[in-house]
């Protein structure tokens, strides 16, 4: 009677240590990329609030598009290539005990060929000690107490930077830029608020005509088709209408105005320089 009691009270135990352990190792972080592409992150450890995620023990990233992750995807820690797949659902595996303590970024680009279809841009996290990962454990084992649901899941979107700089500085704008087919996407308001000039709206909601320096530019939403100085051309990506604004490709645009615009691999941003 004894034994089987004792088994009885092991088999308990066993039990709570493993339900106990499955509520507290299931951490999922939504992460908004400054690339316009998101990501999840789910990790050995239940995020907290701070200024980058805090990671420890084995990692899983996926970006946050059906639509990309059958496309060859590559995975980049501290701007080294970390991995790359075009399977799995996009699916990375990170084992951050080959990391050192402390901060860290990761990046998420999705290619074809040699263009860039999307990036999450770089985003930082924090590599825990053992020490602060068992502590952090531990928190969230006893916060979580009875009749728990099986994992945590939170949602906490974050921008770190925007992706578009002019003349070296960090562009204010209104609404965030996107990479869309390897091009880099910025509502019409903000470009020519930041490059100077004038923008005038109707009579017709499709109706947008662009002013700098004597060269003038009508736009058309969803098209491709602007018209410079009476002359039809291509911006080689259409212009996009969403959220009652319309987007712009960064470079082809500028040009219009022979302004430069060049991509930054590195830190995973678009410079645009004019004369002020």
């Amino acid at each position: 009677m004894f034994a089987v009691r004792a088994l009885t009270v092991i088999a308990a135990i066993l039990a709570a240590m493993l339900y106990t352990g499955t509520l507290a190792v299931a951490g999922t972080l939504a992460v908004e990329g400054a690339g316009g592409l998101s990501l999840n992150i789910i990790c050995d450890v239940p995020p907290s609030e701070s200024a980058c995620p805090e990671l420890a023990g084995s990692v899983c990233v996926a970006p946050v598009s059906d639509d990309l992750c059958d496309k060859p995807l590559v995975l980049f820690v501290d701007g080294r290539v970390a991995g790359l797949t075009s399977s799995s659902r996009g699916l990375f595996d990170l084992n951050t005990a080959s990391l050192a303590e402390g901060e860290h970024t990761l990046r998420i680009d999705a290619v074809e060929g040699e263009q860039l279809l999307a990036s999450t841009g770089s985003v930082p996290f924090t590599v825990l000690s053992t020490t602060q990962a068992a502590q952090r454990q531990a928190a969230a084992t006893s916060d979580l107490g009875g009749g728990a649901p099986p994992f945590i899941k939170l949602y906490k979107p974050r921008v770190f930077h925007e992706i578009v700089y002019f003349n070296n500085r960090e562009g204010d704008l209104e609404k965030h830029a996107f990479v869309r087919n390897g091009r880099v996407f910025i509502t019409l308001t903000d470009l020519m608020r930041h490059i100077g000039g004038s923008i005038i709206w109707g009579p017709d909601d499709g109706d947008m005509m662009v002013y700098r320096n004597g060269v003038e530019v009508q736009v058309f939403p969803n098209s491709s088709t602007v018209i410079v100085n009476g002359a039809r051309m291509s911006l080689g990506r259409a212009t996009v209408r969403k959220e009652n604004r319309t987007y712009v490709p960064v470079r082809p645009f500028s040009q219009l105005f022979g302004i430069e615009t060049v991509w930054d691999f590195q830190d995973d941003r678009a410079y645009v320089t004019y004369q002020e």
